[in-house]
Parts: C-alpha cells; structure tokens; sequence
C-alpha cells in the first residue's frame, strides 16, 4: 500500500506489520488539498535528507510549529524514518495499542491518545503573543512527549475503565533517549524533561498547597519563565481533554497564576531614606505606605515566609543605639527589612506563621540571619550587637554551636520578648546559660507586661529596652514619666543599662534624659541603614543644638 503523497520513497510500515492504521486515517490525509499534500511530501522528504541532528532537529522543530502539525504528524509516522528517529512510539502495549491506536476511553478525555498529543501542540502557547522561537520550541517538544509513557502503563479494569497512573514519569525515562537522538543544549533538554515530568501533576483542588506548587518551582530552578511554561503545557493538555476536565483545570489554574505572581515577584524594598519605617514587636522593619492595606491569600503569606526562610525576602538594617550623654554608638540593632509586593500588616504574617507552625523557624532564621550578616562587616563604631528573638524559638533552635561561634566573633544582646510566659527561676536560667556562653540578655518591649520592678530581685539582665509605646506619648503622660524615673533609679543600682526606642524628635529625647535615661534608639538619632555609618562625628550637633532637628 502507497500512501497519497508519498509517492514511490518508501513502502509504508504497515507492509512489514509493524503498524496498522485503520482507514480513517488514511482517507483524512487522502482529502487534504493536493498543493497541501505536495507541501507535506516535501516536508517529509526533507527528514528522509537530513544528514546530521543538527539539520533533523530543526526539521523536526518546524513540523511541530506548522499550522497543519497533526496532518504532517499523521503522514509521517507511517514511514520508515519516524520509527528509526522515535522507536518508542510504536512499541506495544499487552493490549496490543500503541501510541498511534491508544484508546483513552474514560470520561477524562475525548480524544485517543495520539489524537490528544497532535491536538495539545497545536494549543499549546497559541494565546500567547511573546512566546519567542526558542519557548515554543522547548513547549513543542513536550508536547509531543508529554503522553508517550501511556500505553507502556495502561492498565484496563475488569469492571471498566482504564488507568494511565505513572505515565509522566514513564514519558520522562523515554524522553531522555529521544532528546539524546537529537541536537539539544542541556538546558533545554532539562526544561523539556522537567516539562514531561511534571505536566500532570498537582492539578486537583486539594493538591494545590504552597509546598506542592513550590516544588514545582524549585524543579524549574525556581525560574519564573519555567513556570509559566509549565502553565502553558497544563493548559493545552487540559483544553485537549474533556470539557468538564478543563472547566475544573481553569479553576486550579487561578492558584497556579496566584502563585506565580507571588513567588516569583520582584518585590518593592523599603526606600533607603527610612521615611515612613516601622519596627514591630519581633524587629522586623516594613515601609508604613499610604495606600490601603491588602488582603494576602495564604499563598501569598507563605510565599514571604518562604523568603525569610530562605533568606531572599529580608535585608538586614542596622540601627545604632546611642549613649547620649557620651555621644557614642554603644551597640548596633540588627532588624530585618521585609520585602512585600504591597502594603504588609507585619503582626497579620506572624500570626499566620504561628497559626501554620512556622513562628519559630521564622524566628530563628531572622535571628541568624542578623548575626551572620553584622559578622560580615569589618569596619564598624562598635562590635556589639543586639538580635530580637522570641525566647522559645531561640531555645528550640537545634544548632546551638553555631551561635555560639558568632558570640565569639561580636558582643551578643539577645533581645527577648516572650519571656512573660516563663517564670522567674526559669528566666534566669536562661539568662545564666547565656552569659555562660558570653553573651548578653535584653528584655525586650518592658513596660507593657506583668513583669515589675520587684522581679529583679530574682533575675540579671544585661539591659532593658522600653516599649516603644512609653515613649510615644512620655511628655504628656506623667505616670509613665514616674514608670521611667523610678525604673531607671532600679536599673542604675543593679547596673543594668535601661534603653529607650522611638525617639522620633528632640522634646522626647530631652525628657528621657531629664529622668536619667542616657541610652536611646530611634529615628531623631540615627534611622535603620543597609550600611554601617560612622556617626559619633554627627552625633553631638544632634544631641546638644536645640536648633537643629535634622535626622542623621
């Protein structure tokens, strides 16, 4: 049997019984306009010609991006050369299919399978106007591999019905001999084989967790232009199935945009000026923005927190802490800038840290990240450092010696908050464990707990920093104006350096030190930097002119 179009080449494979098409095939591509058939009697004379992979890939790559695919497709798998170039195509299954005869007979497809493959590459990245040559041929190839495991796995079921389970990770084992037939960089080749092996995975409602989706990401280098190829792959592999599958598949394919926009964002950072900077309670540093604040899906929280973990959404800031009688910087404050795509209420995404129980990895991955960022720096006013930590998550944090090792290399405050919670005995051994380990303990936000002055009869801790809102509004309040004063009197006979934040102008800063306070932080002083300034030169026109209110 000669086939129409191919003239006197080659006799066809079905003559050797290796694949047998039934008529219908041979009458669709029997119809085709003859200046079309010529058309594709060429194309597939140029394969048969093809001396090296370079030259065949590039036909290869042209048939899989030609308008009419499927025909070229369907008149060239009958001939000799395809099955030298893609053997695995024409392997049986027990039930006596291929690909070319594979039935796909449940309610998930409409098409068999050779068919569906055909009809994904031409949906695939159709709707896409900026696709460049090189995108639509990595998206091609997988299309035209997504599938080929699924006759090798088809299992049919006594009561009915069919399963293909397996057969993205049998087209992926398949696919690396194909690609090796053919002139392919790595990188390419990866994407394709990355693409194959993932295109039907994680396409169910209850499937769709940041993890599963972050996996995804991170198996495409954690590129954002890999992943939306991935999309683009889902997509055609949906539209070419079922009706009802794809109305499903278009509303998992919202959480995969949803994800893609998050992770992958290049998020806005604070302004380098400091204007507008909020410190929360656990030392994180966000931009207060003038637009109203957002809501965040999950996804969106657990893509920031995702970040902190792996250290690409925070940038250490550093703000030095001030003695103000000497004009000096004591020590430096380590805070963690936080990058968001928009406005980020900081207290909402450590609440839903808790709530998913990544508070403490939170915690302790700022913490570190503080530490080992200040290390770094070689020329500084002061190598003491102070790191907000939750008290519990410092403890639970399993590699001891490696704080440890940075408290050799700086002078470290640990400013504790959480440690309400504890009582006093446990309290002051955590604070004896530390200074054992030559560091120091602050506690934290002091002013807005149950702990009073009373308790230091019982712990020793290196310093105390106030809560901020002591100072907001200290001039006009004068029980807390008393809290300091007769706080500081405490901290002065046990030697205990009392440290006031947020001091935002000089009316503030004159009070403190009218009632004994000689330690501060805050903006009026020094703002938090990316960079170590020496300012001590700064700090005397700041702190003694009652003309300048300038910020330094």
């Amino acid at each position: 049997m000669n086939l129409v179009g191919i003239g006197n080449r080659k006799e066809t494979i079905k003559d050797e019984g290796i694949i047998d098409f039934d008529d219908t095939v041979v009458k669709e591509i029997s119809q085709v306009d003859l200046d079309e058939q010529r058309r594709i009697d060429s194309i597939i004379s140029g394969v048969y010609a093809a001396s090296d992979k370079r030259r065949l890939t590039d036909i290869y790559t042209q048939i899989l991006a030609d308008e009419n695919v499927a025909q070229i497709l369907k008149a060239l798998s009958m001939e000799r050369i395809f099955q030298q170039h893609f053997p695995e195509f024409y392997v049986y299954n027990k039930y006596g299919e291929n690909v070319f005869n594979c039935v796909q007979s449940s309610s998930y497809h409409r098409y068999d399978l050779f068919k569906h493959i055909t009809t994904t590459i031409e949906e695939v990245g159709k709707n896409s106007l900026t696709l460049g040559e090189g995108k639509r041929k990595i998206l091609n190839w997988t299309m035209l591999l997504h599938d080929l495991g699924k006759p090798y796995v088809k299992v049919k079921f006594e009561e009915g019905g069919e399963s293909f389970a397996g057969h993205e990770d049998k087209s992926y084992e398949l696919s690396i001999d194909i690609l090796d037939r053919f002139d392919f960089n790595e990188e390419d080749k990866k994407t394709i084989l990355t693409l194959v092996k993932y295109h039907d995975k994680y396409l169910n409602e209850g499937e769709l967790t940041y993890a599963n989706l972050k996996e995804l990401a991170l198996a495409l280098d954690n590129s954002k232009e890999k992943f939306n190829l991935l999309i683009m792959v889902k997509d055609a592999d949906a539209a070419a199935k079922s009706i009802e599958v794809y109305q499903k598949y278009k509303i998992s394919r919202l959480k995969y945009i949803e994800f893609m926009d998050n992770y992958f964002e290049d998020l806005i950072t604070v302004s380098d000026s400091g204007e507008n900077l909020v410190v929360n309670s656990s030392g994180l540093v966000n931009e207060e923005k003038e637009e109203k604040e957002e809501e965040f899906s999950n996804i969106e929280y657990d893509s920031i927190i995702d970040g902190i973990i792996d250290r690409t959404k925070i940038e250490p800031l550093y703000q030095p802490i001030i003695n103000v009688e000497e004009g000096k910087v004591i020590a430096y404050e380590v805070l963690s800038k936080i990058k968001a795509s928009k406005k980020l209420d900081i207290e909402k995404l450590l609440k839903y840290a808790e709530e998913t129980s990544q508070y403490n990895k939170v915690q302790q991955m700022l913490f570190i990240h503080g530490l080992e960022s200040f290390a770094g720096i070689t020329l500084r006013e002061s190598n003491r450092v102070n790191v907000n930590i939750n008290i519990k998550s410092y403890e639970m944090y399993v590699n001891k010696p490696r704080i440890y090792e940075l408290m050799d290399k700086a002078k470290v405050t640990l400013e504790i908050h959480g440690y309400e919670r504890y009582d006093l005995p446990s309290l002051q051994n955590f604070i004896t464990e530390i200074h054992k380990k030559n560091g120091k303990v602050a506690l934290d936000h002091f002013g807005t707990g149950i702990m009073n002055t009373n308790d230091f009869r019982m712990i020793t801790p290196d310093s105390i920093k106030l809560d901020r809102s002591i100072t907001t509004d200290i001039l006009e309040n004068e029980d807390k104006q008393k809290f300091v004063l007769d706080l500081q009197t405490m901290c002065y006979s046990k030697d205990i350096e009392l440290i006031a934040v947020g001091v935002e102008n000089r009316d503030v800063m004159n009070k403190l030190r009218q009632l004994g306070v000689k330690y501060m932080q805050g903006f009026y002083l020094a703002k938090p930097s990316s960079s170590i300034d020496f300012i001590n030169e700064k700090l005397d026109s700041v702190i003694n002119s009652e003309e300048n209110d300038s910020i330094v």
